[in-house]
């Protein structure tokens, strides 16, 4: 019973990237979202505790099949003894003496039933402890991966407003020979700046929710707080993952590969044990056996000497009876109520996990929706600052037209972002749902 989680063709670029950025001063550092989701399953410390949980059952469930072992010891001692001492009949003498032993004994003391089963029960929690890890690490890359995106819709929101600045700024260029020429109204220009301070405004507060998305992923990664994350590409494009059809296939998927599931199912079937612990355990009988083996000496007063060997054994069967043994059913009620409880907590799980597919599955149909509206959208507010530049150069339109094809193509370019986050977030966790 081993998890294995390795990434040891990687290992090399993870130990490089977390050099580079200890020693890295203000340089921003571009990752993409391979190396954050390495990074994320291999550097987090929650992760890390999961794991030594499943090595502690682990060392627990190896310790429990050890209580099968009997018991060695080695012993040497000496004693004496003056003054008074009463023999068997009950006379009662004085008399000093003294002995001294060397020797090694087997101790077994078993409880045959119940060491079976709780090793069983302690195998099971194992694989539970197992299964927890692995779903702790899911949790933590999902939830680097929606940070990453997070950090890149940022980006790209910013240089969507980066973009619209300039050609803003171009604008108020042209509007100011225009009215220095007396062929515009300075009042057409004053707002075109407006529009441009608003701009500004809206790109500072765009780099802050940048650097926060940075910061937030920072501290997924373990990373310093103050390393200035960067995505990998400025571009964020739709990455379809998993189909949105088939929602049966998908639940049976779920039901199949999420480990949560294994963990309760496992769970379930350690508490089972303990309820045939309760039952079966007592009436198997206990065993105490021992050997010894070694020499014994000594004598009156000082006497030293009569060393000879000597040899004890003993074997015997018993029943416990009342609380931990047999007629405890109270001890047996609390087992079983014990193992409904775990039943119980396996359908939550299996309903918890069904909704989460058909959730996922939903939201991925919906963000792909929305994607297609938007570049609709996208599209037409295109057209439409065409439009508006073809009538201001013919002198048909007026500036506040172009601002205001301007404002709806940003708006318009800014929703796609969002679009292309939702759906590949959506993506992500739905292929999560279902286990891959």
């Amino acid at each position: 019973m081993h998890m294995v989680v390795q990434y040891s063709s990687t290992l090399r670029q993870i130990l490089l990237f977390l050099l580079t950025a200890a020693f890295a001063s203000a340089a921003p550092m571009h990752v993409s979202l391979p190396t954050v989701m390495k990074l994320a399953g291999a550097n987090n410390d929650e992760i890390e505790q999961a794991s030594v949980k499943h090595l502690e059952t682990i060392a627990e469930s190896k310790q429990a099949w050890q209580r099968f072992w009997p018991t060695l010891s080695l012993n040497a001692g000496y004693r004496g003894h003056e003054g008074n001492v009463q023999d068997i009949g009950g006379a009662i003498f004085d008399a000093r003496k003294q002995q001294y032993t060397v020797g090694t004994s087997i101790m077994i003391d078993w409880s045959p039933g119940d060491i079976y089963y709780n090793a069983l029960a302690a195998k099971q929690k194992a694989l539970a402890a197992e299964h927890l890890a692995e779903k702790s690490r899911r949790d933590i890359i999902q939830e680097a991966i929606e940070r990453y995106y997070d950090l890149l819709a940022a980006e790209a929101d910013l240089a969507v407003m980066e973009d619209d600045l300039r050609l803003t700024e171009g604008y108020a260029k042209q509007l100011d020979g225009a009215v220095t020429a007396g062929t515009a109204f300075r009042a057409d220009l004053l707002r075109v700046k407006t529009q441009v301070s608003r701009a500004r405004i809206a790109i500072r507060q765009g780099q802050e929710k940048r650097d926060l998305a940075a910061s937030a992923l920072a501290e997924i990664l373990r990373l310093a707080p103050e390393t200035a994350l960067r995505p990998a590409k400025a571009d964020l494009v739709p990455v379809s993952l998993m189909a949105t059809t088939g929602v049966a296939s998908l639940l049976s998927q779920a039901g199949q590969n999420r480990p949560e599931l294994r963990a309760v199912g496992a769970a379930h079937v350690a508490a089972s044990l303990e309820s045939a612990r309760t039952r079966i355990a007592p009436a198997i009988p206990s065993v105490q056996a021992g050997y010894s083996v070694g020499g014994l000496g000594g004598g009156y007063a000082g006497e030293f000497g009569n060393f000879d060997d000597q040899q004890d054994f003993f074997v015997g069967l018993g029943w416990k009876i009342g609380p931990g043994g047999l007629f405890d059913r109270q001890r047996q009620k609390i087992a079983e109520a014990r193992e409904q409880g775990a039943a119980l907590q396996t359908g939550q799980v299996k309903a918890a996990i069904g909704r989460e597919v058909v959730d996922a599955v939903l939201k991925a149909q919906s963000a792909k929706d929305q994607l297609s509206i938007n570049e609709e959208a996208v599209n037409a507010a295109e057209e439409m600052v065409k439009l508006a530049q073809d009538r201001q150069a013919s002198q048909l339109g007026v500036v506040l037209e172009y601002l205001l094809a301007r404002e709806e193509l940003t708006r318009a370019r800014q929703g796609r972002v969002k679009s292309v986050t939702d759906f590949n977030k959506a993506q992500h966790g739905l292929k999560r749902a279902v286990g891959k």
